[in-house]
């Protein structure tokens, strides 16, 4: 009898000890992979491909008057699960505009991205990235909330899929906004990098989703 007490003693000490890093090896490391500038016939089809393949969900921040010239991309990203946000209509350095010229900006992509895809999106990212306090203020009344980036992957300076590569999986850390572009001639590149990139981070442990609402 005193056998068996120290061997479930024994037992239950060892699980204690060992679960917090069984735990720790469960956290969930989400990463989130956007792409600005597109719709592009040449490049945004076969990037979706790969994203189809590889099982990774990603945001597609749209220029307005390329989802008027691509609507069937824009319905396809839809329907293959991925979000659609906002990049403007016509990629216009919003901090130089005044407020009327934002809001107009804001107005004509989301009428765009409506009538290519029948949905209005949610997230706005503003061209270059830096705006005021003042134009995110005007931004955000128009009803979007404005995401940037924290990993920047320096694609639209590319010359070989290896820099794409490198400079990501240098910076990612969980929680992550991966940013890529869809829409330039660089583009080539991230679709050469892109499948590399989901499997080596998916081998650490990381999960790709898209931007969570709010």
């Amino acid at each position: 009898m005193r056998y068996v007490t120290t061997t479930c003693v024994f037992i239950l000490a060892v699980f204690m000890f060992l679960t917090p890093f069984s735990s720790a090896k469960t956290q969930v490391k989400p990463l989130y992979v956007t792409f600005d500038d597109g719709p592009s016939l040449q490049y945004t089809p076969p990037i979706l491909d790969i994203l189809r393949k590889e099982h990774c969900k990603a945001t597609f921040f749209i220029l307005g008057y390329r989802a008027l010239e691509c609507p069937p991309i824009i319905r396809r990203e839809i329907r293959e699960g991925h979000q659609i946000g906002s990049h403007g209509y016509d990629h216009q350095n919003l901090a130089l505009a005044n407020a009327t010229t934002i809001q107009e900006q804001i107005r004509k992509a989301d009428d765009a991205i409506i009538r290519a895809g029948g949905i209005r999106p949610l997230y706005y990212r503003p061209p270059y990235g830096a705006l005021d306090s003042q134009k995110n203020a005007i931004i955000q009344q128009c009803g979007h909330p404005i995401k940037r980036w924290d990993v920047d992957s320096l694609d639209w300076k590319a010359t070989t899929k290896e820099s794409i590569i490198s400079l990501v999986e240098k910076q990612v850390k969980p929680g992550s906004v991966i940013l890529f572009h869809d829409g330039i001639t660089q583009s080539q590149f991230t679709a050469l990098a892109l499948p590399i990139i989901i499997r080596d981070l998916r081998k650490q442990g990381f999960v790709f989703r898209v931007l969570p609402p709010r």
